[in-house]
């Protein structure tokens, strides 16, 4: 069975490029990507996902480590982080949400399918 992966990342090459890394890995497939913390909000108590790839910095009045503190409240979906940015205070904040990984950009395929799939198998 396959995992269902929401991704929210603003730069839309970017996410391209990770839904095809995504849907190529062999243990999961894309359920959405949007660029905005509302409709990640949205998606995520809508279509329940397994995994969210949350990118930092994203379009809208949230960033995306406020998006996930509102999805923790009702979800446990473990979030694998992406930024271009990993500072210290930024990374202490995404540690207080259901983080599982924090991949810094340009995202590797390899490591991304590790936490995917070898890390969080399916079941």
């Amino acid at each position: 069975m396959s995992k269902k992966v929401l991704i929210v990342e603003d730069e839309q090459l970017v996410s391209y490029l990770m839904e095809s890394y995504v849907n190529s890995s062999g243990c999961s497939i894309v359920i959405g990507a949007v660029d905005n913390g509302d409709e990640a909000i949205e998606i995520a108590n809508n279509e329940h996902p397994d995994f969210i790839l949350m990118d930092v910095r994203i379009e809208g009045d949230k960033d995306g480590i406020e998006t996930a503190e509102i999805i923790n409240r009702f979800s446990n979906v473990p979030i694998i982080y992406t930024s271009g940015n990993s500072d210290e205070k930024t990374t202490e904040r995404a540690k207080k949400t259901n983080m599982v990984g924090f991949l810094t950009k340009p995202i590797n395929k390899e490591e991304l399918i590790a936490l995917l799939c070898k890390k969080y198998p399916c079941s």
